[in-house]
């Protein structure tokens, strides 16, 4: 009689009359219209207690559906914002819910976070490597050099650098104090130190450059004229150079268009590299002497040899780029899942 008492209990449990679950079928096509995923839930359960061969599939992945929402609820209250967003939005690639939409929206408030993410990870794009890469002017001299080519890559390079900084400021006035946030911040910004140090390094390879390639022929001219200033009148000097200087000039300028176009450029993008560039373009400006004010450079030429002489030091600028744009990105995998997570269900945002 024991070993029976289960077996009348289960008889009973599901032994509902087909009016019963003809009910139970429009409440779950009705919650289904509705999008509601509790609804759902509970008759399924009925049904897959009745029918289990009709009805489990369909009701263990809406189970799957229900406890990942759940887990994400839990997590957001916790502060988890990563573990919710992707739990979230798993939960509505199994099933389009309205509380999933509801959690996912909550979630919109950190969208400026996957914008960052997003730009960090498009900077590890070969398109946008190959975009900022200054690699192949290490091994051509600035002579050979594509002026438009040259300022294109330093727009583009600034232009990255410019944007990485407002979302990181933008993120920073939110006042967010998620892991997370801080996490992609300090990220942040140390690609854009990648980035500004790359720059720097391709600039102070131009200098080097161009002091291993000239300083010789400005020391040669400086020293003429600063001699031959103490024994003769300006003019007499003047005549003394005047072939070597013009010569030089007009050997140098492509160089001398290359420099002028590379110094407006970064002041034009508002590169912070400007300030340490000008002073080299200035002594090479006062080298060259287009002027022919001889006085004047032979005063301010000693300081603008010198810097010519400091900046030609020997220095393997192509072995610390490449260091640089080898550098990974150092973002876990979840971070970019959230982001991703976060595309997929951008129509859902108010503000996006």
């Amino acid at each position: 009689m024991k070993q029976l008492l289960p077996t009348i209990f289960l008889t009973a449990l599901v032994a509902c009359t087909p009016s019963e679950i003809t009910k139970i079928e429009q409440e779950l096509a009705l919650a289904q219209q509705q999008r509601n995923l509790d609804a759902q839930l509970n008759a399924l359960k009925s049904l897959n207690e009745y029918d289990h061969n009709k009805w489990q599939a369909l009701y263990l992945e809406t189970l799957n559906a229900s406890t990942l929402l759940f887990d994400a609820h839990r997590a957001y209250e916790n502060g988890n914002i990563v573990t919710a967003q992707i739990g979230a939005g798993q939960s509505k690639g199994i099933n389009n819910s309205l509380q999933a939409d509801t959690l996912l929206r909550a979630l919109s408030i950190d969208y400026p976070l996957t914008e960052l993410i997003d730009e960090l990870v498009q900077l590890q794009t070969a398109k946008s490597k190959s975009e900022i890469s200054f690699t192949r002017f290490f091994n051509h001299p600035p002579s050979k050099w594509n002026t438009i080519e040259i300022n294109q890559k330093l727009h583009a390079i600034n232009t990255k650098i410019k944007t990485i900084t407002e979302q990181i400021e933008t993120l920073q006035n939110t006042h967010r104090q998620s892991q997370s946030y801080q996490v992609v911040l300090v990220e942040a910004k140390r690609q854009r130190g990648l980035l500004v140090e790359q720059e720097s390094i391709f600039l102070r390879h131009l200098q080097q450059q161009f002091s291993v390639l000239h300083q010789a022929q400005f020391t040669k001219i400086y020293q003429t004229v600063v001699e031959q200033l103490n024994n003769f009148d300006e003019p007499v000097v003047a005549s003394m150079v005047r072939q070597d200087q013009n010569k030089l000039i007009e050997m140098m300028q492509h160089q001398s268009e290359l420099l002028y176009n590379i110094d407006l450029m970064l002041k034009q993008t508002g590169s912070a590299r400007h300030t340490e560039f000008e002073p080299f373009y200035l002594a090479y400006i006062q080298l060259l002497n287009k002027s022919k004010d001889y006085r004047e450079y032979a005063r301010q030429g000693k300081a603008a040899l010198a810097l010519f002489e400091h900046v030609g030091a020997p220095n393997n600028f192509y072995q610390q780029y490449q260091t640089l744009v080898s550098e990974p990105l150092a973002l876990s995998d979840d971070l970019l899942a959230f982001a991703r997570s976060q595309n997929e269900s951008k129509f859902l945002y108010r503000k996006y």
